[in-house]
């Protein structure tokens, strides 16, 4: 975290509204108002956020300054002078910032606004001036927990601790200090420290300077920072013991145990295996069932399987210990070690019975260690520091975290797919207050495991392919596809009767065309052969007749009666229709066996005898063909056939038509093989209607054959 003048959030707010509201306030009070007497530092931050701005005047001295911003300390507290942010409000009377005499030491009076600052309360000044130089007050005696709360803000403090590293911010040190298990920063100009920090790392200093905060946009305190404004102000204690790697030696499950003395803060040296290293910034190490993170600078790469010697710090702050601002060296090299195959329920369910039974996790407790198991992708999404791939191992939430690098190439998971995961268990961060009650319960956590590329998740199975998503969309289509059938039905409907009005119509013409035949047989048999006789007759007279006159009045009589002749033989052929094809039964029923042939995968096959008559009357073929198609599709529905046969033979006895399939069956006895199904009935009705005789063989398992004998007396003479 930045220091404070660096991460104060109030300008952004205060820009918005502070032209409107305190420069025309501050123009009137800089030419006439006269501002109230001194008051003490403490009553300004004693301000409450909710209070309204006031204008106030303080005197103290200079304790701290950094830039156009200062520390100024009374005998009752200490305040932060922003400086910068009154001037670009207005409120800064001078076009500069103040002078660089205004130093520490420099006492003086200040006119300004009182305002809620990113911490605590500061003031916006209009004016400064100088009153004179003045000793810096004492420093506070040191108070732990005044000083780790943020009490001591804006006041000189004395503070100890180990030097843990450092860090370089330009034109100063940040020094990293830790005082127990607490940690703060201690700030140094380059030009005020006698020595290089890297000299007094793991060493004792003692600092003094003014106590400032770092805090977050919420304006919430999260560390100490100690600004030392002088070369004394930093005082090496105790020096290093020695170098990094003769500092005391423990194991690794032995980091943050239990001793009888006080822990000092010093470094410590351990060993292990690498799981995982980024240079720069952080590797794991593990021993069995036991995993430690170290925080590191060093750039050097480290592979697993590298036996490496750590020198670092014990950092407590989160579940589980680890090592920070740490010196490592190679020192072997090994096979990279085999990730566990252990499933992220039995690791919740080891450390939630150790939590409740207050004993040590067996065999270990798994975080920081490299395992392997398998889950199921619920979801990828995108993190400010790379992504995650949300998982579910059999109910366990898993998230598995990983950097940009390597979650661009995850991005392709879908959800639904089945994995093979590998990677470092984290457990995320949780409340002091909390861990207990959370860890006695297996499955009510989510685990976090750190990815180390994108080889880490392998995929197993695809998602099926019946994704909420194509779900929904498929359900859509067969809605709009019952819709359409529900629609074609209502149209097939109305086909149907239309189609039954013209076959009744149809039948009706070849009724017609039948009673046309029978009455032309008719007329053929009786009044055309009379009429045949009679012409004789009539040409017989004539012969003998003597009479002139006689005989003429029988050649006008005969020629009309030939007439009568020529137009009942007319009237005869008209009867018969001779131009009317029916096309031949062979033909036909070939046509609708191989159109239900395309119906349907089970072979049907049409054998076809040679002394079959080619032309049948319409009547018998319509039916023969009905009774055919009925047969077939009776035993696609109900009978599950492997095979279907159709017979047509012909002979004396008339016309044979046979369809045999080799289904289940059914008992004939007993009629329709299914309740509320016509198809036998209508066969039947068919055969009496063109004279034939239909039987229909079935038992239960050996198949069915429906036979229709059309006599020979019923087909034209051959």
């Amino acid at each position: 975290m930045a220091e404070r003048t660096c991460i104060i959030t109030w300008v952004a707010l205060l820009a918005a509204c502070a032209t409107a509201t305190l420069a025309p306030a501050a123009d009137k009070l800089i030419d006439t108002a006269a501002w109230q007497e001194v008051v003490p530092i403490s009553s300004v931050m004693a301000d409450s956020p909710g209070d309204v701005r006031r204008p106030v005047r303080v005197r103290g001295v200079v304790t701290w300054r950094r830039g156009a911003g200062m520390v100024v300390q009374d005998e009752s507290a200490g305040i932060w002078i922003e400086v910068t942010d009154a001037r670009r409000i207005g409120l800064w009377q001078a076009e500069d910032d103040p002078p660089t005499e205004i130093c520490v030491g420099t006492e003086v009076e200040i006119d300004g606004w009182s305002n809620r600052g990113g911490y605590a309360p500061n003031i916006l000044p209009t004016r400064m001036r100088v009153i004179g130089v003045h000793t810096l007050p004492p420093p506070r005696p040191y108070d732990r927990e005044r000083f780790f709360q943020g009490v001591d803000d804006c006041l000189r403090v004395t503070v100890r601790g180990v030097v843990q590293g450092y860090r370089d911010d330009s034109d100063r040190w940040i020094v990293l200090v830790s005082e127990g298990t607490r940690r703060f920063t201690v700030a140094i100009e380059k030009s005020q420290l006698v020595s290089p920090p890297e000299t007094f790392v793991d060493g004792v200093i003692r600092a003094t300077g003014v106590a400032t905060a770092q805090f977050n946009t919420r304006g919430q305190f999260l560390a100490p920072r100690v600004n030392v404004t002088d070369r004394g102000g930093l005082v090496v204690e105790q020096p290093p013991g020695g170098p990094p790697f003769e500092s005391p030696r423990v194991s690794l499950r032995a980091i943050a145990g239990y001793r009888p003395q006080r822990a000092d803060g010093h470094r410590l040296c351990t060993q292990g295996v690498v799981t995982y290293a980024v240079p720069g910034r952080f590797l794991y190490l593990q021993e069995d069932c036991l995993g430690v993170r170290v925080e590191t600078t060093s750039q050097e790469r480290y592979e697993p399987g590298d036996v490496v010697e750590v020198a670092g710090f014990i950092d407590s702050v989160g579940y589980v210990a680890s090592l920070v601002e740490a010196t490592v060296r190679k020192v072997a090299r090994e096979a990279s070690p085999e990730p566990i195959a252990i499933h992220p329920a039995a690791i919740a369910q080891i450390n939630a019975v150790a939590a409740a039974r207050f004993v040590l996790a067996d065999p270990g407790d798994y975080y920081g260690c490299l395992v392997t198991f398998p889950a199921r992708v619920i979801d990828v999404q995108t993190t400010n520091g790379g992504g995650e791939v949300l998982l579910d191992a059999d109910d366990t939430g898993v998230a598995a975290a990983a950097n940009v690098l390597v979650f661009a190439g995850l991005q392709w998971l879908e959800p639904g797919s089945d994995v093979k995961v590998t990677g470092i268990v984290q457990p995320e961060p949780m409340a002091d207050k909390e861990w207990t009650k959370e860890w006695q319960s297996a499955d009510g956590r989510r685990m976090q495991i750190l990815l180390r590329s994108t080889s880490d998740i392998e995929l197993v199975r695809p998602p099926s392919w019946w994704t909420p998503r194509r779900l929904a969309a498929s359900l859509a289509a067969v809605a709009s596809l019952a819709a359409f059938v529900a629609g074609w039905a209502v149209l097939l409907r109305r086909q149907v009767v239309r189609q039954l009005s013209l076959i009744e119509s149809q039948l009706q013409i070849e009724a017609a065309s039948e009673e046309r035949h029978r009455i032309a047989r008719e007329f053929h048999d009786t009044l055309e052969q009379d009429l045949a006789g009679i012409a004789l007759r009539m040409d017989a007279a004539a012969g003998r007749t003597q009479d002139e006159r006689s005989r003429v009045e029988f050649e006008q009589q005969r020629a009309l009666f030939e007439k009568l002749r020529e137009e009942t033989h007319d009237f005869l052929w008209d009867l018969r229709d001779p131009q009317r094809n029916d096309g031949s039964l062979q033909a036909s029923l070939a046509a609708q066996v191989a159109y239900q042939r395309s119906l349907t995968s089970v072979p049907i096959t049409l054998h076809l005898e040679t002394d079959v008559p080619c032309r049948v009357p319409s009547m018998v073929q319509y039916h023969l063909l009905r009774i055919a198609r009925e047969a077939v599709s009776n035993a696609l529905e109900h009978a599950d056939p492997s095979r279907i046969d159709l017979w047509l033979r012909g002979g004396d006895a008339g016309i044979i038509l046979e369809v045999v399939d080799d289904g289940s069956g059914f008992d004939a006895a007993t009629g329709e093989p299914l309740e509320g199904h016509f198809g036998m009935r209508g066969m039947r009705e068919r055969s009496r209607r063109i004279a034939g005789e239909i039987a229909i063989d079935s038992r239960p398992g050996a198949g069915t054959t429906v036979r229709v004998q059309v006599p020979s007396g019923a087909l034209p003479n051959s």
